[in-house]
């Protein structure tokens, strides 16, 4: 089964992205995706989201964004657990935690989760490419 994870840009609209790796993705694409190094935020999504066996819904943001000033993410900080950070900012990617495992969703898990928070999507066949993501 093909994976994605939810790509959630500060300004533009989100987009699956296809795992890279397997069920999950590379670091570095990762880190190209949040234009940094990442931090792992929990969200307020439950685990059964997931609609299979996880331990939690995450998601990886710019560890330095707020050094940057990077630009609000309303669609991420709406998603976000509120832990010890204010607000998220600059782009976000949504995934699965399984173990020390980060996964990606079913293509009709990651849509309806978009579906049901209000993110919009790009047009479908649009979104499944490799894009980063210039934080200015």
């Amino acid at each position: 089964m093909d994976r994605y994870m939810i790509v959630i840009p500060a300004k533009n609209r989100a987009f699956n992205m296809k795992c890279d790796d397997g069920d999950s993705m590379k670091l570095e694409t990762l880190q190209k995706l949040v234009g940094g190094p990442i931090e792992m935020a929990d969200t307020c999504l439950a685990a059964s989201w997931a609609r299979e066996d996880v331990d939690s819904i995450q998601m990886a943001v710019n560890e330095e964004g707020l050094l940057q000033e990077l630009p609000y993410n309303e669609h991420a900080t709406d998603l976000y657990a509120f832990n010890y950070m204010s607000s998220i900012v600059g782009p976000a990617v949504l995934m699965a935690a399984r173990g020390d495992e980060l996964i990606g969703f079913a293509k009709s898990v990651a849509e309806s989760i978009c579906a049901e928070w209000e993110i919009p999507l790009e047009a479908t066949g649009t979104g499944e490419r490799f894009q980063t993501f210039n934080p200015d």
